[in-house]
């Protein structure tokens, strides 16, 4: 087989099947429902699913979801001798992967394409696979990447997980190392950070697209952020 990697949804059905090569199941939007080797869970956003070769495995989606998905001769030794098939990835390789999505949504050359898995293998083998996000956690961060343009609240969050925010600010700190503000900060970043380097979108747009309705105070941040400005960025 050749290695690959494709953006796929899936249908609210459930399918059951197996395959000769190993699979990273990688949420871009939305979760996936999934069973195998005798652990079942959703899996969303800031997660991953390893699927080991000749292993069966049922799943369903809802078919807005979308999915970054890995075809693999081999895995890292990381990922072969992880207890859960559910991982939590980094912020880094979440990146790679919003990154591996704008290009595989257009049209690109077979050099690109290999280039491309290779990197993402490598950043395969750094990942250190940490144990699967509380599911109350990962329902709201789920939520935020839907819409990060959203002043999403903790108290609006909060009732997503079905947790009071108390419970949740502990949970939430606990599974992602970071306050809500800190999370949202870096996820607007990062996502900025992907449309400046991979659209043509405007500034400003990316701006609202990221939740900031003044240019200015989204230049001021990005700035701060990353050590440049957006323009800046833009052009390199």
């Amino acid at each position: 087989m050749r290695e690959n990697l494709s953006i796929r949804t899936y249908l609210p059905v459930v399918r059951t099947h197996s395959h000769d090569f190993h699979q990273i199941v990688v949420p871009l939007r939305g979760a996936i429902d999934i069973s195998l080797n005798n652990f079942v869970g959703s899996i969303a956003v800031g997660h991953c699913v390893i699927i080991q070769k000749n292993v069966d495995h049922s799943f369903k989606a809802q078919p807005q979801a979308r999915f970054l998905v890995a075809d693999l001769i081999d895995l890292p030794e990381s990922a072969q001798s992880t207890e859960s098939p559910f991982a939590t990835v980094s912020n880094a390789f979440k990146s790679f992967c919003l990154f591996a999505d704008v290009q595989l949504s257009s049209q690109i050359a077979p050099d690109l394409q290999k280039h491309m898995i290779a990197v993402f293998k490598h950043l395969l083998s750094l990942q250190e696979f940490l144990p699967e996000i509380d599911r109350r956690v990962s329902k709201a961060l789920e939520h935020i990447e839907n819409d990060i343009s959203v002043n999403h609240s903790l108290n609006s969050l909060a009732n997503i997980s079905n947790l009071s925010v108390s419970q949740f600010k502990s949970l939430f700190r606990k599974h992602t190392g970071k306050t809500l503000g800190e999370y949202l900060l870096m996820t607007r970043m990062e996502k900025a950070r992907a449309l400046l380097a991979n659209t043509d979108m405007p500034i400003n747009l990316i701006a609202e697209h990221t939740g900031y309705q003044n240019q200015s105070a989204f230049t001021r941040r990005f700035q701060a952020y990353h050590g440049i400005s957006p323009s800046h960025y833009k052009k390199h």
